[in-house]
């Protein structure tokens, strides 16, 4: 059964499929193609061209956004290689406490042999899920990220949106990238264990933003979707984020570029997510 979660594979007319948040029009998932299947590899950004016949406006988020037909999409059956399935079973048996799930995600779904890193998400993460990695990390059970793991981690997915000294001081501190068996773990902490095929939290409508904010408190972070209680100019409202690049995010002052303030029923949100975070 598919969780419609952020985070989750699917197959879908021959690739491979990422979903997008936790709230999904009824008959349909929110998701990106982000793998061939057939030729085993990521898709190229040229190779997205065709992507404009599943955009569709959703009003819930007031966003165009690609739509896969819920009744077509498949749960893949991942085969994984050994090295693979033994990473995700030691993981999971670490840092297991309260019901927490794990699913590979990413490359490794393709079942490559000997990946360079290896993607994972930890639905119905709690807090103590947080406070499990933090102690295997002082312990030195898992080892922490390496200069160069980062840098390799910042050219495969950041370089395109930010400088690498920005990166930096954004994951200076992360315990969501780490080293366990000599291998490269990016673990993602979703704090549900199930989406919603309906609207929950509708946008009434949303301005762009460009300046600076000040972040007070964590509410969720490093959860996904990750929270916090920020200061815009002189109005105090929540912060949210899908991004695992913006869920550890520290006290303190920042400047963003390209993000947004959505109206919402419980208020103003500002939403980093489609913009850069700079640390002041």
């Amino acid at each position: 059964m598919l969780r419609l979660l952020e985070g989750e594979v699917l197959f879908y007319k021959g690739l491979g499929w990422i979903v997008k948040g936790y709230q999904h029009p009824g008959d349909t998932i929110v998701a990106y193609p982000r793998y061939d299947l057939l030729n085993g590899g990521k898709l190229g950004h040229h190779e997205l061209k065709w992507l404009t016949q599943f955009m569709k406006n959703w009003d819930c988020i007031k966003r165009n956004v690609p739509l896969v037909p819920l009744a077509e999409a498949v749960k893949p059956i991942i085969r994984m290689d050994e090295r693979v399935a033994y990473l995700l079973s030691t993981l999971s048996k670490l840092i297991r406490s309260k019901g927490e799930e794990t699913e590979i995600s990413g490359s490794s779904i393709l079942a490559l042999s000997n990946p360079r890193d290896v993607d994972v998400i930890v639905y119905n993460s709690t807090f103590e899920t947080v406070s499990l990695l933090e102690e295997l990390l002082n312990k030195g059970v898992i080892g922490r990220a390496s200069e160069q793991l980062v840098i390799t981690e910042y050219l495969e997915k950041h370089s395109s949106k930010m400088s690498l000294e920005n990166y930096f001081k954004l994951k200076r501190d992360t315990i969501l990238h780490f080293t366990l068996a000599r291998a490269h773990v990016n673990v993602k902490l979703v704090a549900r264990s199930r989406g919603y095929n309906y609207c929950v939290d509708k946008v009434e409508g949303y301005v762009s933003y460009n300046g600076f904010f000040k972040i007070l408190e964590r509410i969720t972070a490093p959860l996904i979707p990750a929270r916090y209680l920020v200061k815009v100019g002189g109005e105090i409202m929540e912060m949210e984020s899908l991004r695992e690049v913006y869920s550890e995010l520290k006290p303190g002052e920042y400047y963003m570029m390209g993000g947004i303030i959505e109206e919402r029923r419980r208020g103003w949100v500002l939403v980093p997510d489609h913009g850069v975070v700079i640390p002041k």
